[in-house]
């Protein structure tokens, strides 16, 4: 890693940190809210954690069952888990 990518990494580690915690605090106070669950696994995409992406968006789908947002999303995350190297960012 060089120097000038160091403030990149710590944008991206620390403050998907900071999303990810305040979008769980939403999550457990208004649960109800589909478009929090797609953002969480968003950020854990963003932070290559496909499998943890993958669980948060299979749990949004035991709430809400036949949501084609969250299918969606899930059906691409798993792709990309299948072949990390296709998200176009490199490892």
């Amino acid at each position: 890693m060089s120097l000038l990518d160091y403030p990149k990494k710590l944008y991206y580690d620390y403050g998907s940190r900071l999303a990810i915690f305040l979008v769980k605090r939403r999550l457990r106070k208004r649960g109800l809210d589909p478009g929090a669950w797609l953002v969480l696994a968003r950020l854990y995409e963003v932070r290559r954690e496909f499998s943890t992406a993958v669980s948060t968006l299979e749990q949004a789908l035991r709430i809400y069952p036949g949501n084609a947002a969250l299918e969606i999303h899930l059906k691409r995350i798993k792709a990309l888990a299948a072949n990390p190297s296709a998200s176009g960012r490199a490892s």
